[in-house]
């Protein structure tokens, strides 16, 4: 069976900040590869729960989502 290109880390400084890499990002290990980044509660009005940060890259295309 295949790998999942999809990855989750949980930070080892806070065990409730996580980040999900998805097929898209280049490397956990590309700095500054995030140009934009977007918070869930600005797109979804009244949206209640975890900070949830979407992050794309220069072309739109997302990349990761890091949830707090």
């Amino acid at each position: 069976m295949p790998q999942s290109p999809i990855h989750l880390v949980v930070s080892p400084d806070d065990e409730e900040m996580a980040y999900l890499y998805l097929p898209a990002h280049p490397s956990q290990i590309t700095p500054g590869i995030s140009k934009k980044q977007m918070r869930l509660s600005n797109l979804i009005e009244n949206y209640k729960g975890s900070d949830i940060y979407l992050d794309f890259d220069e072309s739109g295309t997302l990349i990761g989502i890091e949830i707090t």
